[in-house]
């Protein structure tokens, strides 16, 4: 162990996951082999339209051989839960659904997906759009408690945490709750992390970490741009709030810098076993 990173292995490296294209999985099977990363296996439309079950199976019998423990990320291309067109939310609860299709022969501890939400096209029929967004929720969230296996709505354009309080409010589950991705947080939000972390501690399942400079999301390592992560545990660490953290590098080289800068601002209580509580 350590090639990938040479004589120091990153602390941190056992206490997140790792984001990882399917499609790429196979480039990279070594080096998981070799590192035991956790992963968020991300699936595209094509993916699932394309995807050999039993390739599948095999593949996810040999990641639980190695102790990887498993998340999975929905696609998120042009899907749009409260799409004024039936057509469009159709097709979105489909990919949703085939999404914990995959679920069900993974296992994996939570999915994430994202709304389809963006103020610059949805924000004059902002509850019209709620309203149809909550009647495609709402199924999956009955699917996710049936199949107990968490689904975390992720931010992305949204402005605010306001959006997300609603439907948390409306479509109350032990099984649904909420993954902060900070990268997007910091640069599309209007409002403070400080703000976020306040309205929905309460319902924060995951943290997706990235960096940027605040005016768009480059995916920089954690530490290379101007997100106060240090903030962000701290004050995690303070709420009693322990989420599961997933890295999103677009390059090797930005996943050791992430996580290696990580093991600078991670709190030492995070890396104690039955530290923190769950939502």
């Amino acid at each position: 162990m350590g090639r990938f990173f040479g004589a120091q292995v990153p602390q941190s490296l056992r206490w997140v996951h790792v984001n990882m294209p399917w499609a790429m999985l196979p480039k990279y099977l070594d080096v998981i082999r070799e590192e035991r990363f956790h992963l968020e296996l991300g699936f595209t439309g094509d993916d699932l339209d394309c995807l050999d079950w039993k390739a599948l199976d095999g593949t996810v019998a040999l990641l639980t051989s190695w102790g990887c423990r498993l998340t999975l990320h929905g696609p998120f291309w042009e899907l749009c839960a409260g799409s004024c067109d039936a057509l469009v939310r159709r097709v979105s609860l489909l990919r949703w659904h085939q999404i914990f299709d995959v679920a069900a022969r993974v296992q994996p501890t939570q999915i994430v997906c994202h709304t389809g939400y963006d103020p610059r096209h949805h924000r004059e029929q902002r509850a019209a759009w709620l309203e149809r967004a909550l009647a495609l929720w709402e199924p999956l969230v009955h699917r996710a408690h049936r199949d107990k296996v968490r689904l975390c709505l992720e931010n992305v354009w949204e402005e605010d945490p306001s959006l997300h309080e609603e439907i948390f409010s409306r479509l109350d589950s032990p099984f649904f709750g909420f993954c902060l991705d900070v990268g997007h947080q910091h640069a599309f939000s209007q409002t403070s992390l400080k703000e976020w972390l306040e309205a929905l501690s309460g319902r924060l399942m995951e943290v997706h970490l990235h960096d940027n400079d605040g005016t768009r999301d480059t995916h920089l390592p954690v530490g290379m741009g101007t997100i106060n992560f240090a903030y962000l545990f701290e004050t995690l660490v303070r709420q009693g709030r322990k989420p599961l953290l997933t890295v999103e590098p677009h390059t090797r080289e930005h996943l050791v810098k992430t996580l290696v800068n990580l093991d600078k601002v991670l709190p030492d209580a995070w890396f104690k076993k039955r530290w923190g509580t769950r939502p």
